[in-house]
C-alpha cells in the first residue's frame, strides 16, 4: 500500500470518529481529544474548526489575545502550520471531568513538533526546529449543542517565545 493511501484511510478514520462521537464516558472524550487534535494539526484538516467551534466561541490565548469566532481560530491554526507545514501534535495527556450528559471539561497537554520551512508573522523561514521544547496547554469546555460536540469556551496557552525563537523573530 502507498503511503498516500495509509494517509488518506487514516484520515478518512479519524474524520468518521469525529464526525460522530459517542461519547459516554471520560475515555470516550479522550480518544475524540486525540482523534480531532490529530485530523487538525497532523493532517492539516483545519476545516474541521468549523465544525469544532461554534460560530461564536471564547478562545483566549496567552498575553489577553482572545478569538471569538471559529475563523478566527481556524486562521490562527492557518497561520501556525503554514509556518510549520511539518507540524505535529503530540498528545502528551488529556484529563477529563464529566460535569454532565452534555458537558465536560477537558485539560489537553501537548508538544508541537515541527520546523520553520514556510512564512510566518515574522518573516521567511528559518530552517530552525522546534526540537522538543514547545508544550501547549489547552483548557476547554466541550458541550453537546443542537446534537454536534462543540467547544464554545478555551483558554490555551503554548510556548510562543520559543515559536517566536525558531522563527527568527
Amino acid at each position: 500500500m502507498l503511503r498516500s493511501d495509509e494517509r488518506a484511510d487514516e484520515i478518512r478514520r479519524l474524520s468518521a470518529a469525529v464526525d460522530n462521537p459517542d461519547l459516554r464516558c471520560n475515555d470516550d472524550v479522550r480518544q475524540f481529544v486525540r482523534d480531532f487534535t490529530s485530523l487538525i494539526w497532523d493532517h492539516k484538516i483545519i476545516g474541521e474548526v468549523y465544525r469544532l467551534y461554534p460560530e461564536h466561541v471564547e478562545y483566549h490565548k496567552q498575553n489577553r489575545r482572545e478569538l471569538h469566532t471559529a475563523d478566527e481560530v481556524a486562521k490562527q491554526i492557518l497561520g501556525f502550520t503554514a509556518a510549520f507545514p511539518d507540524l505535529r501534535a503530540d498528545v502528551e495527556h488529556v484529563i477529563v471531568y464529566k460535569v454532565s450528559d452534555d458537558f465536560y471539561k477537558v485539560f489537553r497537554r501537548l508538544r508541537y513538533k515541527g520546523t520553520n520551512l514556510g512564512f510566518s508573522e515574522v518573516g521567511p523561514a528559518t530552517g530552525h526546529s522546534l526540537e522538543d521544547r514547545c508544550l501547549n496547554l489547552s483548557l476547554f469546555h466541550l458541550r453537546r449543542i443542537d446534537g454536534r460536540w462543540q467547544i464554545p469556551f478555551e483558554v490555551n496557552s503554548d510556548s510562543e517565545g520559543w515559536i517566536r525563537e525558531v522563527e527568527g523573530a
